[in-house]
């Protein structure tokens, strides 16, 4: 009983006041010519991520495929403190060049190098690596 209302305030905390949503760690570094964006998402796979610019601002959405939440929702949790919700962050850079970045993704963690620069008035969607 206490999982089931556990999960009951978690999900509810979630829908309505997250929008949905769960964050993720994330790390931004300002480096010379721009910064990096060091984000961790334990147990993702890279298929599930997107991540994409738009008007100065970086927004990363990942989310946990169907097998793994089915897989998850038949267990009995004593604890149960991770999410299998769909994650996402938005960063505002400003100025940031989105024709000049690199993304990949290994081990859990995703890491965006960018490039600044003053255009950034078009959507680009980035390929993860």
């Amino acid at each position: 009983m206490r999982n089931e209302l556990y999960d009951f305030l978690n999900d509810f905390n979630n829908v309505y006041f997250d929008g949905g949503y769960r964050g993720f760690p994330v790390d931004v570094i300002e480096e010379k010519n721009g910064y990096k964006v060091i984000a961790s998402m334990p147990g993702m796979k890279k298929e599930n991520i997107q991540a994409s610019f738009k008007d100065g601002i970086l927004e990363i959405k990942a989310k946990f495929d169907k097998e793994t939440l089915e897989k998850n929702k038949e267990k009995k949790y004593l604890i149960h403190e991770r999410s299998y919700q769909k994650m996402q962050r938005s960063i505002n850079f400003g100025d940031i060049n989105v024709e000049d970045f690199e993304a990949k993704y290994e081990n859990g963690i995703l890491q965006i190098t960018i490039t600044t620069k003053t255009n950034t008035n078009k959507a680009l969607s980035i390929d993860i690596k």
